[in-house]
């Protein structure tokens, strides 16, 4: 049924995008530096006009035209492009930003955030045709806003996913979820010598669209023609709807990895996009294989976990599989597999499992233990009902057929990684399985064993509810009072106890947080830190949009104690809305947290993009961060998840 548009499709250059070129210059707002660059073919952006956001709210910042609508930039984007400007219309001044946060703070998101909010969700200033590896751009020094790069970073690779395009040529999408895959890479490269490139700094920017068939066809048609998972009706706009087309885009918008000089652009509901990385150009179509190894079904999990020794060094990627309907006679299980690879890139291992009655379980992301893979099904079926009545007839998203059901409950699945683990199972067991309280499952924290109880703990951050209808264009203030709220939770099993089921559960935080990160020597052991996006305010019931870093201690948690974990909190601003947290670590790192955090962080009062550098170990020193850095007057929207890429051995 969630099957990806998928085929053959044209050559991904022709001349008239590679050769002559018109040059243009841009200046970035911190500072005085220029850099020549090549201005690209753009596409027209628009900006959000949703509940609460009206065009009197929209102010363009040139001085040049008074229209709402802008450009994305090539190559020069940045200052040449018209600002989309919310105005600030509340009383007092807005919150500024600092390490711990506002004291005594009770406030909580009002229509004001709430404009600031939608307003970075439209399409990034970055141009959308194919760019080449000479198309690099190294970030002047005077986008350099305060700090200074660490050199600790030299030679790694930051890599981002999320969408790009949120207005697919005059059709504005309600739900980034389907907006189309833009990759974009730090690399920080051995800093410039040569006196042409002293105005530079080490950190080299790249960027592509993921050129899926779908993205592909609709850049050269200069409309939208393909129907994504939230879409409602025909794409194109025109009376015909066939209900019985199920297919749907592949945006490839959710994740992204980079193993063995392989780049991967991924998307849980069909299969990875390969990209070339010099300069992140697509590598033809689909692929039915992932360094080599070949996907067991016809789809590949956004999310994955790199596992670290310690000692050696030695990393292992390890990833997963699992169709979203039975495809085999008796239809009654799920193919999945688990796929593992050494560093150099060669199969260390793949593990087929098939599960029962997982149907529609959204399984988005994974965990894994020395001995186990861990996957949590959702309490997710299809609703036959809505599909026949609404879908049938226009009125509401294929996704939106897939729900939550009244006495549903989640299931945990634990499939066995080692023999040891295989002889923790019962009868004709393929998996231990514990049903959860109801919950909905996005993203996971880290899973670790107890070796001298048996139990396995596993950390992850549920929603109470999930509900697929769910978009930018309903949000109130009244949604942040408590409602599709998450919190940090700790689940605990026992798999040596062969015939229980018993799971504990604990919230380790009323702090509502989202897309967390850790350092990669932890995952699959016993973790103490923790990084996260978070909401300012800390509250049971109280919640707001990701504006803070979060740095979780989770140590005064541990042997079910029943102490809530201590954190440490940089706000970014009334008006900033936080990206994923990435962490790096520092060159002969000793301690757990012995490293940096990257994020990006979008401004909607100056409606600028900056990446911020953290030292790990203490977020709220100082001034909080190390460095800040303008990405040369481009808006590049909130993406989804992102990769360290660390130094070459």
């Amino acid at each position: 049924m969630f099957s990806s548009s998928s085929g053959a499709r044209p050559p991904l250059f022709s001349s008239r995008e590679r050769h002559n070129l018109p040059l243009s210059t841009k200046t970035c707002s911190h500072g005085k530096a220029s850099e020549a660059a090549v201005k690209r073919k753009r596409f027209v952006v628009t900006p959000r006009n949703v509940a609460n956001v009206t065009q009197s709210d929209v102010a363009n910042s040139s001085s040049s035209s008074s229209s709402s609508s802008f450009e994305g930039g090539g190559k020069g984007g940045g200052k040449d492009r018209a600002r989309v400007s919310i105005p600030w219309t509340l009383s007092r001044d807005p919150i500024k930003e600092g390490p711990v946060g506002p004291e005594n703070l009770t406030w909580n998101p009002t229509n004001q955030t709430i404009k600031d909010w939608r307003s970075i969700y439209r399409n990034t200033s970055l141009s959308n045709q194919t760019q080449a590896s000479s198309d690099a751009r190294r970030i002047p020094k005077a986008c350099v806003v305060d700090g200074e790069i660490p050199s600790g970073l030299q030679g790694g690779t930051l890599f981002r996913n999320g969408p790009g395009m949120l207005d697919i040529y005059g059709k504005e999408i309600n739900q980034f979820f389907d907006g189309d895959g833009l990759v974009h890479s730090y690399e920080f490269i051995t800093a410039p010598s040569s006196d042409k490139e002293e105005d530079k700094t080490n950190i080299q920017f790249k960027h592509n669209f993921v050129e899926t068939r779908g993205f592909y066809d609709e850049r050269e048609a200069q409309q939208m023609l393909y129907k994504g998972a939230f879409a409602v009706g025909n794409p194109k706009g025109d009376s015909f709807y066939n209900p019985f087309d199920f297919d749907v885009k592949n945006v490839a918008n959710t994740g992204v990895v980079e193993w063995n000089d392989k780049v991967y652009a991924l998307w849980e509901g069909g299969k990875p996009h390969e990209l070339r990385k010099n300069d992140l150009n697509t590598i033809g179509k689909e692929v039915d294989e992932v360094l080599g190894q070949a996907l067991r079904v016809p789809q590949m999990a956004a999310h994955y976990r790199v596992e670290e020794n310690k000692e050696t060094k030695e990393r292992t990627l390890i990833a997963f599989s699992i169709e979203s309907q039975p495809s085999a006679f008796p239809f009654t299980s799920n193919k999945a597999a688990f796929y593992e690879w050494n560093e150099d890139g060669t199969e260390k291992k793949r593990v087929d499992f098939d599960v029962p009655n997982a149907t529609f379980g959204f399984f988005h992301d994974m965990l894994v233990t020395e001995n186990w893979y861990c996957l949590f099904q959702n309490p997710t079926s299809l609703d036959f009902q809505k599909l026949m009545t609404e879908y049938m007839f226009a009125k509401c998203a294929l996704a939106e057929t897939i729900a939550m059901q009244d006495g549903k409950r989640p299931i945990l699945w634990m499939f066995p990684r080692t023999e040891k683990a295989k002889k923790m199972l019962s009868g004709d067991e393929v998996a231990k399985s514990y049903e959860l309280k109801n919950q909905f499952f996005f993203h996971h924290v880290n899973a670790f064993e107890r070796e001298e109880t048996g139990e396995v703990c596993l950390d992850s951050i549920p929603w109470k509810f999930m509900d697929f209808s769910m978009n930018l264009d309903m949000v109130t203030p009244a949604f942040w009072q408590d409602g599709s709220r998450t919190e940090y939770t700790r689940f605990t099993v026992n798999p040596s106890k062969k015939d229980s089921k018993q799971v504990k559960q604990e919230s380790l935080s009323d702090r509502c947080c989202e897309f967390p990160c850790m350092n990669p020597t932890m995952v699959g052991k016993e973790h103490k830190y923790v990084y996260t996006g978070g909401s300012v305010v800390k509250d049971g019931k109280k919640w707001g949009p990701n504006q803070c870093l979060v740095k979780y201690d989770v140590s005064p948690c541990a042997n079910d104690s029943g102490e809530k974990a201590i954190d440490q909190v940089y706000y970014y601003g009334e008006r900033c809305f936080v990206q994923e947290p990435i962490f790096a670590a520092k060159p002969n790192a000793v301690d757990e947290d012995d490293g940096y955090i990257l994020q990006l962080v979008n401004d909607a009062g100056s409606d600028e993009t900056f990446l911020y550098i953290f030292d790990a170990k203490n977020i709220e020193a100082g001034k909080g961060y190390e460095c800040k850095i303008q990405l040369m007057d481009e808006h590049v929207p909130p993406g989804l998840h992102g990769y360290w890429s660390p130094p070459k051995k």
